[in-house]
């Protein structure tokens, strides 16, 4: 019974001067093997130039919905907008998409590389290689048009093409806007010199 109690002393021992030498030797070893803070470098995970953001401000992922006052339910988003200054109610955007849902049951979806929107006008300018899909199956490209927030109305600014029920067709310009013989329904009317290549299997 001496010996065990002998024994177990020892131990007791051996573990109050051997534990905090092992414990300091790990904590030695952590401060040899870590890396020295450089101050006057930025976070990893910091990517936002604040610079920029103070010299450019900008909206990320704004939007604006409304309806014309025919009936026209429009929505405009786009990945980021940068107000104008000098222009209260205008500003440019990048990655802009429209949707134009009318009041016939017919829709739109417009989408541009670019643009601008002026609610002060009431005008929405896409730009930077346009494409309008419409549910009755027309999809449509062409370079830049403007189209109309308070009422409906999309203008081309250049040559379009297309697909559709018809078939393939180029024109010098392209229109939407409501029906004046009948309220309510809408005409896609192409202009200027179209050419038409029509496909029977539409």
């Amino acid at each position: 019974m001496a010996s065990r109690d002998n024994a177990y002393s020892r131990f007791i021992t051996l573990a109050k001067i051997g534990l905090p030498l092992a414990a300091l030797a790990l904590l030695s070893t952590l401060f040899l093997f870590s890396r020295n803070i450089d101050p006057t470098q930025s976070i990893p995970y910091a990517t936002v130039d604040v610079e920029e953001l103070v010299r450019e401000p900008r909206v990320t992922a704004p939007n604006y919905s409304g309806v014309t006052s025919d009936g026209t339910a429009i929505a405009v988003q786009a990945k980021a907008a940068r107000p104008d200054p000098a222009g209260p109610g205008r500003a440019s955007a990048e990655a802009l998409s429209a949707r134009l849902d009318f009041a016939d049951g017919s829709s739109a979806d417009i989408t541009s590389a670019q643009g601008r929107v002026d609610t002060a006008e009431g005008l929405a300018y896409l730009e930077g290689g346009v494409v309008i899909d419409t549910s009755t199956g027309y999809h449509i490209t062409t370079e830049a048009l403007t189209t109309a927030l308070e009422h409906t109305s999309v203008v081309t600014e250049s040559t379009v093409e297309a697909t559709g029920p018809l078939g393939r067709l180029t024109a010098g310009r392209m229109q939407i806007d409501e029906d004046a013989d009948a309220p309510g329904q809408y005409l896609l009317v192409f202009k200027d010199g179209v050419k038409l290549v029509y496909d029977p299997g539409n």
